[in-house]
């Protein structure tokens, strides 16, 4: 029993007193867009950011002009008439993580949880519920995955004037202005 207490204490100060950093090279968010409502193509972010600090608050950062579609036309569309990327180059999300409730998961495990996520996206701010799994792979790297999709509405945001201005350019019948968005994120002791 005093074993078990002081592996979770010292699990405990491990994760608290740490640096925590986004391994961007590691980690990914996709979102899938669905046009003339029967193609659908899968879509990412090439540059992200994040930490978590001392007090649990993580942060990831999304550098909107890294949107990859595999189309380059595209990619410069959307940095344009969707994200606005002059005005609005960055997209963030925080969370506060329950660190007591972390420095209960073993080496090797994970937890599912629910999390709510303030989202601060094309100058609109908006707390988002998702599902996720906590992995604690090793004692410098923990994954935060969806479980669920997070669907992101153009209109919640202030995107949707430019999903319409898409449709046009590109002579679509339709773009779908609800995207599901999946991400998995890795973060390092440093």
């Amino acid at each position: 029993m005093r074993a078990t207490v002081l592996g979770l204490l010292l699990s405990f100060t491990q994760f608290c007193i740490a640096d925590w950093q986004l391994d961007s090279d590691r980690s990914a968010i996709n979102f899938v867009s669905i046009k003339n409502n029967q193609i659908a193509e899968v879509h990412r972010f090439l540059e992200l950011s994040g930490a978590v600090d001392n007090n649990g608050l993580a942060q990831v950062d999304i550098k909107l002009a890294s949107v990859e579609t595999n189309i380059p036309i595209r990619n410069d569309r959307m940095k344009s008439m969707l994200f606005e990327i002059d005005l609005f180059a960055v997209a963030s999300a925080t969370v506060k993580i329950d660190v007591q409730k972390l420095a209960g998961i073993d080496t090797g495990t994970s937890l599912n949880t629910d999390i709510t996520l303030d989202l601060d996206l094309h100058g609109v701010k908006k707390t988002i519920d998702a599902n996720v799994k906590i992995t604690h792979v090793s004692a410098n790297i923990w994954q935060v995955t969806s479980v669920q999709p997070v669907i992101i509405n153009a209109s919640t945001f202030n995107l949707d004037q430019g999903v319409e201005a898409l449709q046009a350019i590109a002579g679509l019948g339709s773009i779908g202005a609800a995207v599901p968005v999946t991400f998995n994120l890795e973060f390092t002791k440093q």
